[in-house]
């Protein structure tokens, strides 16, 4: 190994760690690979090289910030599979190369450097990441805390409160909660007032802010709470601008974390907030806008879990909505960047949720005053206004509002500024899709009209004005009576017409002007009755062919090549919508789709496979049994797409396309069944693939068993094992998002029971005899489950029908069994309709044993 790491330091490793940041993708080239070949050939030696660059004071800025990145880059990565590789990796190292790294990287916290002593923060807080929840560098934070206290060097003293924050927003809140007191201390002496040096008051804010999390016991202690709620106020008052933008982010946070003991701090936050947004720098204000968002969201969540709520929002009402339409006059019409303007918007429409009636007596006097003003903004924050406030009040409160309003949107869609037009666009969308009632009984044509015209405007405009007749189209999106006719059919053709012009424009890449008009192509072709099928049928050789004609496309660069992409996956999601929509009137068609789809499958990339995948699922329900003549030439690409780990979406729509071959296919897909079970029982073991995938394809095995029959008997026995070892799935219990995953899991896991006990019912029943008990336990598992939602006790209660149903008196075990019949008791009582339903038919099925013993 000496060969390259000889070089690097024969010719100096400064330079190739400058070099490796030069603009010519030559020089920049030759000196990343030789870095990547020195790390390959002896990482310890890499490693130590790279923290001895980084902590020499004599070496330049640059060369030292690379050399903390590249030692960083050793430990971590964006991708999981490889982050878990890395930090094994590191872990592996021996222990005087890591004393030597960590040492190196303490002493480098003291660098006169900035860019050093930042790099190596992160270096810290990254191999703490990895250390502590092993239980390993127990003393580090000790001496962290020990250098904010004692330090005379300003340098060291910032840097190391960087690190603490660092530390604190990589790591697990309970591996810090024992040390969260010193922590604590630590930082908010950091921060106080008293801290003359700014960069340091900076870095003690950012660090409080990261250390939120695990501060819950310290917020339990009046005292210690009053002080650290002091602190933070204190800060928002700073003379330095980043310090009262994170103090601000802070108190944020605390709303998230703590809304329960805001109470005595209310008035203070109240004015705090509202005085930031009115007169500090936007940055700030941005954060105090924020603040009420945020309240906005905990309140919401609260009433609809009927919580105990303080409403808050509702007390300060007034005054927000007065603070919040003076910021909407604050737009940059030459800029799309999150602004006061836009970000009171959103706040606003969050208040009228939160506080639904009570807004409008509070926003429609600005909305009455400025809507038809001669200056513009005010016209455009009148109009946002009204938009913001349609989704919460109730309709007997807006109704005569919002019947008012349209007319005049309508005139505003003809104003001289694109932005008022914009948000014209964007309020109309809105009535469309909360209010609907009122525009199509009454103003229908015109606002159609309107946004026909629209899609013609700036691309921003256009893609709002197909959001709007989307909405308007999503108000017939509930066929169930069979539709023979609708008020959108005279207008029917027309707009396919336009919206197929819209999506051909040379801007219509931009502001997500194409995507946004396939999107209402898709909408409109879902709502339409059976007076437009013959519309969609002569649509369908139009796709095809706008389908073909993108593999013509110039593809001299990536963008082009990204565009081609884009335009397929449209194209191919269209098609499924069509062929969803013809049903059996698509089999005409369907050679000549199925050939496009599978040229797609060649030559594109996974995101396409993603639409085309839905599409050939779409077919295939349509063809049934039919459908077996193309199996041969799609199978491969369906495997591959099973195979898609690093794209599970993919994968996950390619599971959902085996359920669609195995139900319209029936036993014609056992030839291919082979393949697909030993790709799906990989797909189980692989590490890699994103674990939402895992109970689909438990599932999946449900549907193949019940389309299949006694075909699946080869099956049973590896699929029965995987389900047992999957249903003794435990999970942290305060972990909610790996509780509703176990839900999930469990709920999938007695669907395939269910599908694979209906499959055999027929014909082989006796071959899962075996396999009772171990179902039995399953159901005795969830019923002791607190944490059981209503979906997975549906599943549950069916799978005891379907044992009592397919076993008869075999089944006699169950109707003693209390556990059992207290679970399906319970059903049958259910507030819930499906589940008492469910509840009622196992009941039923266990009277037919018990009576005939």
């Amino acid at each position: 190994f000496f060969s390259v790491i000889g070089v690097l330091l024969r010719m100096d490793l400064t330079q190739y760690l400058v070099n490796a940041q030069n603009p010519d993708p030559n020089i920049r080239g030759q000196a990343q690979e030789c870095l990547t070949r020195a790390e390959q050939e002896s990482l310890p030696v890499y490693l130590v090289s790279l923290v001895t660059e980084l902590g020499n004071e004599s070496k330049p800025a640059e060369s030292r910030q690379m050399a903390g990145i590249l030692l960083k880059n050793t430990m971590t990565s964006r991708d999981d599979e490889k982050k878990k590789r890395l930090e094994q990796q590191w872990t592996g190292l021996p222990p005087d190369t890591k004393a030597a790294v960590k040492a190196a990287v303490l002493q480098t916290l003291e660098s006169a450097t900035k860019e050093a002593r930042q790099t190596a923060a992160q270096v810290c807080a990254q191999i703490a990441s990895i250390e502590l929840p092993r239980e390993q560098w127990t003393d580090l934070v000790p001496t962290l805390l020990q250098y904010v206290q004692t330090t005379k060097n300003e340098c060291q003293k910032e840097a190391t409160l960087t690190a603490i924050g660092y530390i604190c927003e990589e790591s697990d809140a309970e591996i810090l909660q024992k040390q969260s007191n010193e922590i604590l201390t630590a930082v908010v002496q950091g921060m106080r007032k008293e801290e003359p040096n700014n960069d340091i008051r900076y870095a003690a804010a950012k660090a409080l802010w990261n250390s939120l999390e695990f501060v819950c016991g310290n917020m339990e202690n009046e005292t210690e709470r009053n002080y650290l709620m002091s602190q933070v106020c204190e800060a928002t008052q700073a003379s330095d601008v980043r310090v009262r933008e994170v103090a601000m982010q802070s108190l944020v946070k605390i709303v998230s974390l703590y809304y329960d003991k805001l109470k005595p701090y209310m008035q203070a936050l109240f004015g705090v907030t509202l005085e930031s947004v009115r007169k500090d720098e936007e940055r700030v204000g941005l954060q105090g806008i924020e603040f009420w968002s945020t309240m906005c969201d905990v309140e919401l969540e609260l009433i609809a879990d009927d919580s105990p709520c303080e409403f808050y929002v509702k007390g300060a009402v007034k005054h927000l909505c007065e603070l919040l339409t003076a910021c909407l006059t604050k737009q940059n019409e030459n800029s799309d960047e999150w602004n006061l303007a836009t970000a009171a918007g959103t706040s606003l429409c969050l208040v009228a949720q939160t506080v639904e009636d009570d807004v409008v007596q509070h926003v429609m006097p600005f909305i009455s005053a400025n809507i038809q003003s001669q200056e513009w903004k005010l016209r455009e924050a009148a109009t946002l206004a009204f938009g913001s406030i349609l989704d919460g009040p109730s309709s007997e409160v807006l109704g005569t509002l919002v019947d008012q309003a349209v007319p005049m949107m309508i005139s505003h869609m003809n104003d001289e500024k694109t932005l008022v037009k914009d948000t014209t666009a964007w309020t109309l969308g809105r009535i469309a899709d909360l209010h609907a009632e009122c525009m199509v009984n009454k103003y229908l044509q015109p606002v159609l009209n309107s946004m026909v015209e629209a899609l013609k405007d700036e691309p921003a405009v256009a893609a709002k004005a197909a959001w709007c007749i989307q909405c308007i189209c999503d108000h017939w999106e509930d066929d169930e009576e069979g539709r023979t006719t609708y008020p959108l059919s005279s207008f029917f053709t027309e707009l396919v017409q336009v919206l197929l012009k819209t999506v051909d424009r040379d801007d219509a890449n931009e502001d997500n002007l194409r995507p946004a008009t396939y999107e209402t192509l898709n909408a409109l072709l879902v709502s339409a009755p059976t007076d437009c099928l013959e519309c969609i049928k002569m649509l369908v050789p139009v796709l095809l062919q706008r389908l073909e004609a993108t593999f013509g496309m110039n593809l001299a660069t990536g963008s082009d090549r990204q565009e081609q992409t884009t335009i397929q996956g449209l194209l191919c999601g269209a098609l499924q919508v069509v062929a969803r929509k013809l049903g059996e009137g698509v089999k005409p068609f369907a050679d000549q789709m199925m050939q496009m789809f599978l040229k797609v499958f060649s030559s594109s990339s996974s995101s396409v496979h993603e639409e085309s995948l839905m599409a050939v699922g779409a077919i295939a329900n349509v063809m049934r049994k039919d459908f077996e003549k193309y199996m041969q030439h799609f199978a491969s690409f369906l495997l591959v797409g099973l195979r898609s780990y690093q794209e599970y979406q993919v994968c996950n729509i390619a599971v959902g396309v085996v359920n669609d071959l195995a139900s319209a296919m029936g036993e014609a897909i056992v030839p291919y069944c082979d393949d697909i079970m030993r790709t799906l029982l990989e797909n189980l073991r692989a590490l890699e693939l994103n674990r939402d995938v895992k109970p689909v394809i438990i599932a999946c095995f449900g549907d193949i068993a019940l389309n299949i029959g006694s075909k699946f008997e080869k099956y049973l026995p590896v699929v029965m094992n995987v389900m047992d070892q999957a249903s003794k799935t435990k999970v942290p219990e305060n972990d909610e998002e790996m509780l509703e995953y176990l839900n999930v899991l469990r709920e999938n896991i007695c669907e395939a029971y269910t599908g694979i006990l209906q499959g055999l019912k027929n014909e082989k029943p006796e071959i899962f005899e075996p396999y009772v008990p171990q179902v039995l336990e399953f159901i005795h598992i969830m019923a002791q489950d607190q944490h059981i939602d209503e979906g997975t006790y549906r599943a549950a209660v069916g799978v005891i029908g379907d044992l009592a149903n397919v076993f008869g008196k075999k089944a006699t075990i169950m109707v003693n069994d209390q556990v059992i019949t207290g679970m399906v008791s319970r059903a049958s009582q259910s507030q819930d309709d499906q589940t008492q339903e469910a509840g009622r038919w196992a009941a039923q099925q266990l009277s037919a044993i018990a009576q005939a013993q």
